[in-house]
C-alpha cells in the first residue's frame, strides 16, 4: 500500500487534469485542486464519491500576486507537497501577427507553469515529483499556433533544466507529451474545423481518426496512469524525460 501524499494539480476542472485528480483519489491522499473555472471544478468535485481529502481553489497561474497568496495560505496550513502536477493551460491560436494571444498562450502556459513550480518548490517534499503537461506540438510546429508551440517547447526546457537544479533534493522533474486526447479542448478544436470547412462535427472526427495510426484518441485515464507512474516509488530514476503518448501518431519524433 502506498504512502499518503498531497497532490496539487492545476487545471483539474477538465480533461487531463480532471483525469489526474481521480487517478491520485484514494484513503489517507490530500487533493489540493485548483482551476480558473472553480465553478467547474466544485461541480464535479459534489458529484464525485471521494476516498481522499479534497480542497478546491480558484487559480489564474498567469495572475502572480494572487498565486503568492495562495501558496503564502497554503503554507501555513500544510506541512507539505509530494507531487505537483502542472496541467493547466490554453489553446488559444493565433496568426504571426497577433500578439495579445502570443502574450495570453505564453504567460499561462510557461510563464504559469513556472510560477506554480517557483512558488511550490518550499513546501515539496524531498524525493517529490514534479510532472508538467506539453504537448507533441513541444516537439512539431503547426500552423496558426506559434505562441502554443512555442509555449510547450519552453515547458520541455524549463523540464530538463529544472531537473537537473533539482536532483540533489531527489526530486525529479519529468513532461508529458499527449496528442489526440480525447477531451474537451480536443473536441471544441475539432468542432470549430468543422464550421470551418464546412462539415459535419461527426465527419471531422472521422477524418481526424484516419491519420492516427491506432484509429483512436487517447483517453485521459491513459495520461494519468502515466502520471501515476512517474509519481510512483518505481520511477525513482526517471527524471528530465518528456514522455509521449500520442497512439504513434508522432512517429517516435
Amino acid at each position: 500500500m502506498s504512502q499518503p501524499r498531497t497532490v496539487l494539480i492545476t487545471g483539474a476542472a477538465k480533461g487531463i487534469g480532471r483525469a489526474v485528480a481521480e487517478a491520485f483519489d484514494a484513503p489517507g491522499n490530500h487533493l489540493l485542486l485548483l482551476d480558473l473555472d472553480v465553478a467547474e471544478l466544485q461541480g464535479w468535485v459534489a458529484e464525485h464519491s471521494w476516498q481522499a481529502r479534497v480542497e478546491t481553489h480558484a487559480a489564474d497561474i498567469a495572475d502572480l500576486p494572487r498565486l503568492q497568496a495562495f501558496f503564502q495560505d497554503l503554507s501555513a496550513r500544510i506541512g507539505h507537497v509530494d507531487v505537483l502536477v502542472n496541467s493547466a493551460g490554453i489553446c488559444n491560436e493565433n496568426e504571426p501577427e497577433d500578439l495579445d494571444n502570443w502574450h495570453r498562450v505564453i504567460s499561462v502556459n510557461l510563464t504559469g507553469t513556472f510560477q506554480v513550480t517557483s512558488l511550490c518548490l518550499p513546501l515539496l517534499a524531498s524525493g517529490g515529483r514534479i510532472i508538467n503537461m506539453a504537448s507533441i506540438l513541444g516537439r512539431a510546429g503547426k500552423v496558426r499556433n506559434t505562441a502554443y508551440c512555442a509555449s510547450k517547447h519552453g515547458i520541455i526546457g524549463m523540464t530538463k533544466a529544472l531537473a537537473l537544479d533539482l536532483a540533489p533534493r531527489r526530486i525529479t522533474v519529468n513532461a508529458i507529451l499527449p496528442a489526440w486526447i480525447d477531451t474537451p479542448m480536443l473536441q471544441g478544436e475539432l468542432a470549430a474545423q468543422a464550421r470551418i470547412a464546412g462539415i459535419s462535427q461527426q465527419e471531422i472526427l472521422r477524418n481526424a481518426k484516419k491519420k492516427l495510426p491506432m484509429r483512436r484518441f487517447i483517453a485521459s485515464a491513459e495520461v494519468a496512469a502515466m502520471v501515476l507512474y512517474l509519481a510512483s516509488p518505481e520511477a525513482g530514476g526517471v527524471t528530465a524525460q518528456s514522455l509521449m503518448i500520442d497512439g504513434g501518431v508522432g512517429l517516435g519524433m
